[in-house]
This record gives C-alpha cells, sequence and structure tokens, in this order.
C-alpha cells in the first residue's frame, strides 16, 4: 500500500537547500532509509511553535494526508522560550495541542506518532549531556500514554548517543564550522541546535528506528541494513588534534601582534555557553585557548582575520582567566589574557510596585530592580507570559499592560533573564479595583472601547 510519512515539526527536522549547507533536517533524511512504497512529505518549517503550526500549516497538510498515512508530530524546541513572548507556549496550552493534532490525525484516518525534540550540544562542565528541553518532552511523552497513540522519545535517544559520541567529537553532528572551515561560512558557525548532515542522518535512523519498534513501519518497508549499522563515530575535533598545544605559551621570541577578543567583553559577564570572536593579524592561521595554563580548544581563523569559538562544554560559574595565542607560518604570536565572569545562576528580581496585598487601578504598573547583567523581566500568571520588558542601565524595569485587568486578585511571577538564563520567580499578589464582569455599566458601554479587528497587544490577559 502506498503512503506517506509527514513530518511535523520545527527547524530541526525542516527541510534544508544546499545554500544552508552544511546544516540539514532530520526529516529530510527518513527517505534515504525507506525501501518500501512510502513516500516522505517533510511539511516542517522553521521557527514552528505548536500554535503556531496549528492554525497556518496544519489544515493544508490534513487536506493532503489520505487513510493509512503516518503523521509526525515534533515540536517542543521552539515552544519553551519564555525569552521570546510571540514564540512561547506554556506547557498546559502545549499539551492540549498535541492532543488537538494527534486527535485530527487520527480522526481522519491517519497515524499519529509524537516525538519529543532532539537534544543540543550542551555538557556541563564535567561532561553530562543537559536537557536544555525543559519540561516539554516529558508533557509530549503524558500526552502519549494519555492517548494511547505511539512515541519516540528523541529526546533521551539522543541525550544517549551524545554522551557515547562525547564533546570533543559530536560537533561534527551539528552545524558547527570554523572560519575558513565552509565556503558559505567564511567567518565561521557555531550551531547548537541545527544539525549536520551527518547528525541528520543518524537522529532519522533513531526516528526510523523507533517507527519499526512501534509497529508503525513493517521492516519490509525500510533498509534494515542500514539502520543496522553502528552510528558513526565522528572524528575527534580539529581543536584537540594539535600537538603539544602548551608550548605556544612559552615561545621565546613571539612574533606578530596577539589576537584580539572582541566577545565577551573584558570584565564582562556571559552565559555558560559563551561563544567567543575576534581578529586576527595577517598571518595568524589559528588560534589556542589556555586557562590555568592548561589548553582548552582553539578555532581556525577566516581569510579576513575573523574567528569564532566556542568552549565544547559549558563554563563554571565564576570569574575566568583565560590566555590566547596566535599560531602563524612563521612562529606563535604573544600571548593576551583576557578576563570574564560567567552567570549561571540568576536572581530573581525585586519587586517594587505593586506592593504586596496592595489595590491598584485596572492599568497596573510593575516595576523594580534586577542585578547586573540581567537583559529582560517577563511576567506570567499562571502559565500565561503576560508580557516582558527591558531593563535600563540602572538595573530598573517597569511594564504596564495594553489591557486593562479584570477586577480581583491576582498573583503574577516576575523572571529574571540573562540571555536564555531564568531566574526563580519574585512572586506578587494584589487586587485590582473595576467594574465587575456583570455590571450595568458594561451593558451600557461606558467602561471602555474594545480593542478593533487586529490587536497589537500580544500576549495578552484580560477582556477585549
Amino acid at each position: 500500500m502506498n503512503r506517506t510519512i509527514f513530518v511535523l515539526g520545527d527547524s530541526v527536522p525542516a527541510p534544508r537547500t544546499d545554500e544552508e549547507a552544511p546544516m540539514a533536517g532530520w526529516g529530510q533524511k527518513i527517505e534515504d532509509l525507506l525501501t518500501g512504497p512510502v513516500e516522505v512529505a517533510n511539511y516542517a518549517r522553521s521557527a514552528m511553535t505548536t500554535r503556531k503550526y496549528f492554525t497556518e500549516r496544519f489544515p493544508a497538510m490534513l487536506n493532503r494526508m489520505k487513510r493509512g498515512d503516518v503523521v509526525l508530530i515534533g515540536f517542543g524546541g521552539v515552544d519553551h522560550m519564555i525569552h521570546n513572548g510571540m514564540r512561547y507556549v506554556p506547557v498546559p496550552e502545549y499539551r492540549e495541542l498535541l492532543r488537538l493534532f494527534a486527535t485530527y490525525v487520527y480522526q481522519e484516518g491517519g497515524t499519529p506518532v509524537l516525538v519529543t525534540p532532539a537534544a543540543r550540544y550542551a555538557f556541563s562542565g564535567s561532561g553530562e549531556v543537559l536537557n536544555t528541553r525543559g519540561d516539554y518532552p516529558r508533557a509530549m511523552l503524558e500526552v502519549a500514554s494519555e492517548l494511547g497513540v505511539p512515541a519516540i522519545d528523541l529526546t533521551g535517544r539522543t541525550m544517549d548517543l551524545w554522551a557515547e559520541i562525547g564533546p570533543m567529537r559530536l560537533r561534527q553532528y551539528f552545524c558547527w564550522v570554523d572560519a575558513g572551515e565552509h565556503p558559505l561560512h567564511p567567518d565561521g558557525n557555531i550551531d547548537s541546535s541545527h544539525l549536520s548532515h551527518t547528525g541528520a542522518f543518524e537522529v532519522a535512523r533513531i526516528v526510523v528506528a523507533g517507527l519499526c519498534h512501534l509497529g508503525v513501519l513493517d521492516k519490509s518497508e525500510v533498509d534494515m541494513p542500514a539502520l543496522m549499522e553502528p552510528p558513526v563515530m565522528p572524528p575527534v575535533s580539529t581543536e584537540f588534534t594539535i600537538q603539544a598545544p602548551e608550548s605556544a605559551l612559552h615561545y621565546a621570541q613571539p612574533v606578530g601582534e596577539p589576537p584580539g577578543i572582541t566577545k565577551p567583553a573584558m570584565d564582562g559577564l556571559a552565559g555558560p555557553m559563551v561563544k567567543f570572536s575576534g581578529v586576527t593579524a595577517p598571518g595568524t592561521e589559528y588560534v589556542l585557548f589556555f586557562e590555568g595554563g592548561q589548553y582548552i580548544g582553539g578555532a581556525g581563523v577566516g581569510g579576513s582575520g575573523q574567528w569564532t569559538w566556542r568552549r565544547s562544554v559549558n563554563w563554571t560559574a565564576g570569574e575566568h582567566v583565560v590566555q590566547c595565542v596566535g599560531l602563524r607560518g612563521d612562529g606563535c604570536s604573544p600571548v593576551v589574557q583576557h578576563r570574564f565572569t560567567v552567570m549561571t545562576d540568576v536572581p530573581a528580581p525585586l519587586v517594587t510596585s505593586p506592593a504586596e496585598g496592595a489595590f491598584a487601578g485596572p492599568r497596573p504598573r510593575f516595576s523594580g530592580k534586577v542585578q547586573r547583567g540581567v537583559t529582560k523581566v517577563v511576567l506570567m500568571e499562571g502559565d500565561l507570559l503576560i508580557g516582558a520588558t527591558g531593563v535600563n542601565e540602572k538595573g530598573e524595569w517597569g511594564f504596564t499592560h495594553g489591557h486593562a485587568w479584570r477586577p480581583g486578585t491576582h498573583t503574577i511571577r516576575a523572571i529574571a533573564l540573562f540571555g536564555a538564563t531564568e531566574s526563580a520567580p519574585a512572586v506578587r499578589t494584589f487586587k485590582v479595583v473595576g467594574i465587575p464582569e456583570n455590571s450595568p455599566i458594561r451593558t451600557h458601554g461606558a467602561s471602555r472601547h474594545d480593542c478593533g479587528a487586529v490587536c497589537e497587544h500580544r500576549p495578552f490577559t484580560g477582556d477585549r
């Protein structure tokens, strides 16, 4: 029977063109593992959340789907982005949307398969793989169990594979290249989320193996020899194949100029996955990094002298001083030192207004202060993202929503962000004085005007 495997999801399974090399999506590699009369229709697209996809792309897929088709529902890599209000989808809404996806597919005669997001390239300072997907993989597996639909724990399976490969080799699975290493990325590219063709194929093998194990695909439909081969063990990254790198720190007669480091800023704050970048003098071919006299990695230099580098494991919290040396055809450059502080725990924000238990009008203003380094404060009521605001140079923040709040008692959580790192919430309960929903004043239209057909105040709470 001819049937189609539909791939739904975000940018990680999405199809990629030659112009996007070395990036590839695992969804586009599934067909390389099939031998039977099965087609693949990759409907995954970048920046898609469950909410956005459900209204924008899902109807078109349903119109094409026929009975017996398989639909891989792979979301969760974008939904958890609390630092991006237009993408964040709370876990309860995420769960309900997954139920709706699965229900629609099942009712139309298809087979829904929930697929948790692939793990990112993220290792702790001691080399353990980190789960950067929050509660979303677990929530998806719970929905699958509740509905009795097949599920593939791609998060768990890829975390196990990443641990087997290790941080010194894994970058070959990702769209991560040094400056000068790939013609489409002359200044280099460090991407901890999107896969290379090698990585995408290995992830596709996990997915297809899962479909066989679940009985969704028959072995006659799959290239079993290709599926059963052991994973490709990538070579050790170039930065770890340099012989005796520490000798560059003690080069007798340095030549040229030391490398310039533009990011992170000297004495600045950085996250645990901070990317270094800078420029070197002509003639420099490679930059080496050391901490405490020990080599920790390096990167190639592009034709224009640009370079970019990220450590293969996360930095620990606290102050760090690194030494950087440039390798040249005629020797080694002088050593340059660079100092920065890594922040892994973000202090909760101080909320100064409204006061705890205070009364407020229908347009309460929230304000407070944060510690150095915090770039944004988000406000939530329950799981709903109310809004977000930046922080000024004094560490002060303030926010007033575009909509009036409903009368009654409200409890909000204020969360400080440093990059994608979240603080513990600061909780504040207050009471809004306003016109009740059933008041005749509302019937007479004297309370306020509704927004027009297009509302710019999103995300929002309150009535319209």
